[in-house]
């Protein structure tokens, strides 16, 4: 065996042993995420940031593309969460898809401006977001994201969107350096899609440092 062979076949073993080290690293952050647990949380923020499309790739050898968005988004909620809730300038970004198919409301500059018509849940969110500090915008799609950073500036972001969406929204946003937190659609397909409502409410009450120090006095 030559010199060049044997070089190759320590580099075929030097990958294999790096892909299964990455395998089982995924596998146990996983577990971890999932038992409410961060372990080296600057690191695993570091890759996911920058690395996300070698993640996708080998967490596709052990599980789905939308397992795989979900994960990602419980890990930067989890990540975000307490910096989030001392944001002062927060925003709550709602999919227009969530609105029913017969929505009275017209798309502004500002995105969808809901007129409270009760068809759909938007009016309800709206109100408890508000009642928490957060200024909403209903919008067609992420490129109103860049508008949104631009224009009101907010160091904190609630999305509402699908898995793969919101994933890359909230990626997006922790490169940006932005506290963000997010919550997957429960049907998506862009019209009449659903969120769920009670989730959603509470989060949104929770995310309120005011309300949490009035809990805790009483």
């Amino acid at each position: 065996m030559s010199v060049l062979e044997i070089i190759g076949l320590f580099s075929i073993l030097l990958i294999t042993i790096l892909i299964l080290m990455l395998l089982i690293s995924i596998v146990v952050g996983v577990y971890l995420i999932r038992r409410n647990k961060l372990i080296f949380p600057k690191i695993f923020i570091y890759i996911a940031d920058n690395f996300y499309s070698i993640l996708l790739k080998l967490f596709l050898l052990i599980g789905t593309e939308e397992t795989f968005y979900n994960v990602g988004t419980e890990f930067y909620n989890k990540y975000y969460e307490e910096q989030f809730k001392k944001s002062k300038n927060k925003v709550l970004i709602l999919p227009h898809c969530l609105r029913d198919a017969k929505c009275p409301a017209k798309l502004t500059p500002n995105g969808v401006e809901c007129v409270f018509c009760g068809r759909c849940c938007i009016g309800e969110i709206i109100k408890t977001a508000k009642e928490n500090g957060y200024k909403v915008f209903i919008v067609p799609g992420s490129t109103f994201l860049k508008r949104i950073l631009r224009d009101v500036k907010p160091d904190g972001v609630f999305g509402v969107a699908c898995s793969r969406d919101l994933f890359y929204g909230m990626n997006y946003l922790s490169r940006k350096g932005i506290p963000a937190q997010g919550q997957a659609l429960i049907k998506d397909g862009c019209i009449n899609t659903m969120v769920d409502v009670n989730e959603l409410l509470q989060r949104l009450r929770d995310s309120n440092v005011d309300n949490k120090n009035n809990k805790t006095k009483e």
